[in-house]
């Protein structure tokens, strides 16, 4: 709930991109230390980087790379990006571990299908003083499927502290439970440039 729009960062020479902070949950209460993410273009991928500096507690039949559902009842970080112009939105998870999840839905929380075949990658490092978490989407495939352009609205979330579970929202979704799948709240995005080395 930090802010109104979203960065996409250009890649260039080989810089990571900076990472953004959501240090507050649903509820209004600091979370510390926060939760980080950035979105960056890298050649032909759009690629989601989430990292905490404190343990997270994953799907014990989680490992990097596998595609597998119900990441959400542990520790995990969201994306979700609609398609303008069939009004569908993609749910992406991404475990600590670098396990992942999407799945396509053409209104809150009905689901079109599994995504399986985007070409997505992923990859995860866990310890016990924090984790770090990347996956990489085809932007072919986004073009294709989700007509992804200046339209395309986002969010980013986190499900945190397992299994007291703690749930944090980039946009601000509204009141009442938490629920991430209020799309007519995603957040516009920009596009920066990186500065080379």
């Amino acid at each position: 709930m930090n802010t109104n729009e979203l960065i996409i960062h250009e890649a260039c020479g080989g810089v990571p991109p900076p990472m953004s902070n959501l240090s507050r949950d649903w509820f209004g209460k600091s979370m510390h230390p926060p939760a980080c993410f950035s979105f960056a273009f890298e050649d032909d991928q759009f690629v989601f980087r989430a990292r905490r500096e404190a343990e997270a507690r994953c799907h014990p039949e989680a490992h990097a790379g596998r595609f597998m559902e119900r990441l959400w009842i542990y520790d995990v970080a969201e994306f979700f990006i609609s398609d303008p112009d069939m009004g569908h939105y993609l749910e992406v998870n991404l475990s600590p571990n670098g396990a992942h999840w999407a799945c396509l839905f053409d209104a809150p929380r009905r689901r079109v299908a599994e995504v399986r075949d985007s070409g997505a990658r992923s990859w995860g490092i866990c310890g016990g003083d924090g984790w770090e978490a990347r996956i990489d989407l085809p932007r072919d495939w986004m073009s294709e499927h989700l007509h992804f352009g200046a339209e395309t609205r986002m969010n980013v979330t986190f499900i945190l502290s397992s299994p007291v579970q703690r749930f944090l929202s980039m946009a601000d979704l509204g009141e009442g439970s938490p629920d991430f799948h209020r799309p007519d709240h995603f957040l516009k995005w920009r596009r920066e440039d990186m500065p080379s080395k």
